[in-house]
């Protein structure tokens, strides 16, 4: 994560998600989402409208499987700034390196997910970022079950 670059966003999905995946060339085919959050206001700070939020890899593949629109998430991340191709206009966006599931979430189709990650895990990938980043999930996900579990929900 970019040092001095960090936020922490909560919000509601707005619009319909964005699901892909990325072919960089001579790597590994990279899962990819886009979604866009609105933040409420408060008295000190505007509500914001259509936050870009972006979410790469494994983490963006257990997201894909909990969200859909209306869903209620944080976001934990850096910013960055790009300019799209064919415009002077840049574009700021959240990249997610966290992202934690508060309200409307679809638990059922996201534990088909973490099934998934985790045959995946013990299948195809050995070492690296990625095994990392599905291994934290699948704990982060089975203690928020297990939290679900014991509130009756």
């Amino acid at each position: 994560m970019a040092q001095g670059n960090h936020t922490w966003q909560r919000g509601d999905i707005t619009s319909d998600i964005y699901f892909d995946t990325l072919y960089p060339q001579g790597r590994e085919p990279i899962p990819y989402l886009r979604l866009y959050l609105m933040i409420d206001g408060t008295p000190e700070a505007k509500p914001v409208k259509g936050l870009r939020v972006l979410v790469y890899g494994a983490l963006a593949e257990l997201v894909y499987g909990h969200v859909q629109k209306g869903s209620r998430i944080g976001v934990e991340g850096h910013i960055q700034l790009r300019y799209r191709p064919n415009t002077t206009t840049p574009v700021f966006e959240v990249v997610a390196e966290k992202v934690e599931f508060l309200r409307n979430i679809d638990y059922e189709r996201g534990k088909r997910v973490v099934e998934e990650l985790k045959q995946r895990s013990k299948s195809r990938i050995t070492a690296g970022p990625e095994r990392e980043v599905i291994n934290r999930i699948l704990q982060s996900a089975e203690f928020a079950w297990d939290n679900e579990a014991a509130d009756g929900g």
